[in-house]
């Protein structure tokens, strides 16, 4: 490969020695195994009691893989080469081959690439791996890490929305880790992710990034968002931490409706979303001509076009028109999220020969009404129970339907 080269690198990846003893390789170890574990460095003691650690332990890995390979980290560049134990606690590293990137000067990782070709023997004690170079040369010390962190390191998570309702098709989910550290300047994406589709919430994703880019002194964070047609339909309203400060490597991200533009809260579609009849998108709660088709578990016909039971929600004004059937319909509502509630309704006191049962036990229905759900070109309302109360479906656009 033009951009790798064979070394005998120091403990590659080693962790620097803590313990304080040099003097010969340990003659027992609380484990023979080393294979599928990784591990970053802490510290290197020398025999003369020279203490070098790395300003960024991620950039100091090693992984020992069980088919004899090694995979490790020395600042910017990566190397792979191989291992074997003759023993317990007996170890040789055999030429790793590193990539030549050029990297900050450290005399950590000079000190690595001269010593890797001498380690002779490990320790693993206290949850640290300690390895030992040949002649009392010094100890590398490391702490374990995820093998899936040691080549590229990965945060995992969730997303999931309040509003009871699927995403459309045509949905894409994307996250973001960011280096926000600095407030001067704007934010440094270091990973991300994009889904096509997602599915539906909760909507577990991984982005994956290059450790060396992290900086225990900077701060990371997490953002996503759901995007449909696209435009932003659903998006996190504040970073969430990770990586550094204890924050650790999962998180939980709760997105909200993007406030605009775009359909209300709890929308299933979006304009251009394949959904309805007639070619109709995707409707929207607020602004969309919802006429009844079903109450309970009964079907509902209107005798006619004039006489049909149907609700339209103005956003602006937070009032809800409509007909019962007979009377015109008139009230205030309130929504918030997957919440929806009606106020008192009032109309006109016109007696009908038909439609009169029907428009009772749409009132009913109406002041009953605690959730919402949007599916399609059909709205659902349900009772504090979860019941289904009553089932609309959206008018289509440009027909004669009354308002």
């Amino acid at each position: 490969m033009k951009n790798s080269r064979a070394i005998g690198l120091p403990a590659a990846i080693l962790l620097l020695a803590a313990s304080g003893v040099f003097a010969q390789a340990p003659a027992r170890t609380d484990s023979t195994d080393l294979g599928n574990t990784a591990w970053r460095l802490v510290q290197f003691r020398g025999s003369d009691d020279t203490i070098l650690t790395p300003a960024n332990p991620a950039r100091y890995t090693i992984e020992f893989r069980p088919d004899g390979r090694v995979a490790a980290r020395v600042e910017c560049n990566r190397g792979a080469g191989s291992w074997k134990s003759a023993g317990p606690g007996q170890l040789e590293l055999g030429p790793l081959a590193l990539t030549r990137r050029k990297c900050p000067r450290a005399p950590l990782s000079d000190r690595v690439v001269k010593d890797w070709r001498f380690v002779r023997s490990y320790l693993v004690r206290g949850g640290h791996l300690f390895l030992s170079l040949m002649a009392d040369g010094g100890i590398y010390e490391f702490e374990p890490m995820d093998p899936e962190e040691a080549v590229s390191g990965r945060v995992k998570g969730t997303a999931t929305y309040r509003e009871r309702m699927a995403l459309p098709p045509d949905a894409v989910f994307e996250a973001t880790l960011e280096d926000v550290s600095r407030a001067d300047a704007p934010a440094t994406v270091i990973g991300s992710v994009r889904m096509d589709p997602p599915g539906n919430p909760p909507i577990a994703f991984e982005i994956t990034y290059d450790p060396s880019r992290v900086d225990p002194a900077h701060r990371y964070v997490v953002r996503g968002k759901v995007l449909v047609a696209g435009k932003l339909f659903f998006v996190t309203r504040k970073p969430y931490p990770v990586l550094t400060g204890g924050r650790g490597h999962e998180v939980a991200l709760l997105l909200r409706r993007a406030s605009a533009p775009g359909p209300a809260v709890g929308v299933t579609g979006v304009p251009g979303s394949p959904h309805g009849s007639a070619g109709a998108a995707g409707a929207s709660l607020e602004g969309t001509h919802w006429r009844l088709i079903r109450l309970g578990d009964k079907s509902v016909t209107a005798p006619s076009p004039q006489k049909e039971p149907h609700i339209v929600l103005d956003r602006a004004s937070r009032r809800v028109g409509g007909s019962g059937g007979c009377n015109r319909l008139s009230g205030s509502y309130e929504v918030s999220g997957d919440r929806l509630t009606f106020g008192q309704m009032a109309g006109t006191m016109m007696a009908c020969i038909d439609g009169m049962e029907t428009e009772k036990a749409f009132l009913g229905a109406l002041g009953q009404a605690k959730k919402w759900r949007v599916t399609g070109q059909h709205l659902e309302l349900f009772d504090a129970a979860g019941k289904t109360l009553a089932r609309f479906e959206a008018a289509p656009s440009g027909s004669d339907a009354p308002r």
